[in-house]
């Protein structure tokens, strides 16, 4: 009977292992891909593509924590956008602003983001 247990244990030990493994993939990849949209808006040098990439991989661990709310998951939206604004020349802040449906989905907003301009 004690086998059985601690096989069982291991079994779910390895499973929620796998399964964590699986999500970091998934986030990495959803990660490349925000940044594959990004460039398809702007030039992005070599140096700096490791940079967002590591801003959209933060984004979507957020977004893809099981314990964020509504309310953490627009703010990750916000400062998402603070930083790519941040980074970004005036210039390619403003081709990005033009594509209002990529700035979003890089964002994560599920709506095209208004600018806070004043």
């Amino acid at each position: 009977m004690k086998k059985i247990i601690a096989l069982l244990a291991l079994f779910f030990a390895f499973s929620v292992n796998v399964s964590a493994q699986d999500n970091s993939v998934q986030i990495e990849k959803n990660a490349k891909s925000d940044l594959e949209k990004l460039m398809t808006v702007i030039t992005v040098e070599n140096d700096m593509q490791m940079t967002f990439f590591n801003l959209f991989k933060k984004k979507h661990e957020g977004m893809l924590d099981s314990n964020a709310t509504e309310a953490s998951r627009r703010e990750i939206s916000r400062v998402i956008e603070a930083k790519l604004r941040a980074t970004l020349t005036p210039q390619q802040t403003a081709s990005l602003e033009k594509n209002k449906t990529v700035l979003a989905q890089l964002v994560g907003a599920p709506a095209p983001v208004a600018s806070a301009k004043k």
